[in-house]
């Protein structure tokens, strides 16, 4: 199983390198945010490049939603 799920990480991150919509983010983090995405990341059963994305995508949308409603 553990073969299998790397397998799966791999393809994605390599489909994701070649994908031109794709972008590559890279930062260093307080341990403690760090241990909490790799438990966000093994609780939904996602890799590292696919936690960030969600985790992005729901700050944003909840920025934008924010925004909306000052005004």
């Amino acid at each position: 199983m553990e073969q299998e799920l790397l397998h799966q990480h791999i393809a994605t991150v390599t489909d994701k390198k070649k994908d031109p919509n794709y972008g590559l983010v890279r930062g260093l983090v307080p341990q403690d945010l760090l241990k909490k995405f790799k438990i966000y990341c093994v609780e939904n059963g996602v890799d590292n490049s696919q936690g960030l994305e969600n985790l992005l995508r729901e700050y944003f949308e909840w920025k934008d939603q924010e925004g909306k409603e000052d005004k």
